[in-house]
C-alpha cells in the first residue's frame, strides 16, 4: 500500500500545485472537503506565452533532421522558461503546464 500511496502522491504533485496536492493527500481531511477545493486570493495572475506561427516554422526537411531541430528549439525555449522560474526572484511564479507551443504560468497562488 505504501508504494501505491507514493505513486498517487507523485501523480497528484505532477498535475496539481504542491499545496493543493498536500490538501488532498492529508489523512485528516474528511471526505466532503475532498470533493471541492478553493482558496481566496487578493491578487493572482495567469500568463499564457505562445510561440505564434510555430506550425509555419516547423518543417520536416533533411536540413533540419526531419523536424527534430525545430522541436529541439521549442524544447530549449520551454526549458529556458523553466530555468527562469527556478531563480529566486521568480519563485512566486509557478508553471502550470505546457501545451504544444503555449506555456502557462501563474502567480499569487500562495499566501497573502
Amino acid at each position: 500500500m505504501t508504494k501505491k500511496h507514493a505513486q498517487n502522491r507523485c501523480i497528484l504533485e505532477n498535475i496539481l500545485p504542491s499545496h493543493v496536492a498536500r490538501h488532498f493527500l492529508e489523512d485528516k481531511v474528511n471526505s466532503k472537503s475532498k470533493d471541492l477545493y478553493h482558496e481566496a486570493r487578493d491578487y493572482a495572475c495567469i500568463i499564457f506565452i505562445t510561440i505564434t506561427d510555430f506550425s509555419k516554422f516547423y518543417m520536416e526537411l533533411d536540413a533540419n533532421n526531419e523536424g527534430v531541430e525545430c522541436l529541439r528549439l521549442l524544447n530549449e525555449i520551454i526549458s529556458d522558461f523553466d530555468d527562469l522560474l527556478d531563480r529566486d526572484e521568480f519563485k512566486c511564479i509557478e508553471k502550470i503546464k505546457t501545451i504544444s507551443t503555449t506555456y502557462m504560468a501563474a502567480s499569487g497562488l500562495y499566501g497573502k
